[in-house]
């Protein structure tokens, strides 16, 4: 069995303010730090470090970023051997101001994510057919993300589509319409179905907005109401695991590795959940976007702390 990864990689440059600036206006910086980012590269390295080697197609350029990339994706254990490199393109990157709350505003450089073409997808059929999970977000062309989909169901795959950044409704229903689990955040939910899910059930109502369109799963991340499931009638809300949050960058990618994860050993879709929401809530405890990812150990003592 296996987990496969489509999507961005960026490496990203955050800075630390006390509030975000308006326009026109400057602002210092307590600090910046580079690292590993991209809603793909968050997720496959989510995945990694809860034990489990993903197959991680991407598409970088051959620049000191993406040389940089590579050696990063090495020492987190992933092969790359699948990444696809642009001949003509730059690296992609991600600009990131982060405030003393913890939220964050981020100006993405697509780059090389960007270039990625179904005649890339083509060339990793045979991967995205022998996969059992495929993890998608929409950071790289939606013909790539479509073609990825459609080699996937040729084989065993359940697509998990986290609909990050939405596309117009038209693109979502079309993709929806072939995923099997969906998994929006509270704003992401009211652009797709104009209901903001707060309470069990406004969330509801959403679902359903969003079963209709085809996902038999639907899981809503609803921060600190905590997560919505819904799927073959069962439905049921996980609270969120309280922690001192100081970074929300990758908090619903890392939710959407740890998601993965858990149905791939086995779990059920309430327990997945769980185990999703306590990998997201350990990435806001820590800076960074890739590098906030959560290990097993710790994920694992989260949950036990709570029962």
């Amino acid at each position: 069995m296996s987990i496969a990864v489509v999507g961005s990689s960026n490496v990203d440059f955050a800075a630390r303010v006390a509030k975000f600036p308006q326009p026109g206006q400057t602002v210092s910086a307590r600090e910046y730090k580079t690292g590993p980012g991209g809603k793909g590269c968050n997720q496959a390295i989510a995945v990694a470090r809860l034990g489990v080697s993903p197959t991680f197609i991407s598409k970088i350029a051959d620049d000191l970023l993406g040389r940089q990339l590579i050696d990063t994706l090495r020492s987190e254990g992933l092969n790359t051997n699948h990444l696809i490199i642009a001949e003509e393109s730059q690296t992609g990157t991600a600009l990131i101001s982060i405030d003393d709350a913890g939220e964050n505003m981020i100006t993405v450089v697509g780059g090389a994510n960007m270039t990625m073409t179904r005649a890339d997808l083509h060339e990793k059929q045979h991967l995205l057919r022998e996969c059992d999970y495929l993890l998608l977000q929409l950071e790289c062309p939606v013909v790539a993300i479509d073609c990825a989909i459609k080699y996937a169901r040729e084989g065993k795959a359940k697509i998990i589509l986290d609909p990050a950044p939405v596309q117009d409704h038209v693109v979502m229903r079309d993709l929806l319409a072939i995923s099997d689990i969906v998994t929006p955040n509270s704003s992401e939910c009211l652009a797709m179905t104009g209901i903001e899910p707060v309470d069990m059930p406004t969330a509801r109502a959403a679902a359903q907005k969003l079963h209709d369109m085809g996902p038999e799963t639907v899981i809503i991340k609803m921060g600190r109401h905590g997560a919505f499931y819904s799927s073959a009638g069962q439905t049921g809300l996980v609270p969120a695991f309280e922690v001192t949050a100081i970074d929300t960058v990758a908090a619903g990618d890392c939710f959407n590795g740890g998601l993965a994860v858990a149905l791939h050993g086995g779990q059920s879709l309430e327990d997945a959940v769980r185990f999703a929401c306590a990998t997201g809530a350990l990435a806001t405890t820590r800076n960074g976007a890739a590098d906030a990812a959560p290990n097993l150990e710790q994920v694992l003592e989260l949950i036990e702390g709570r029962t």
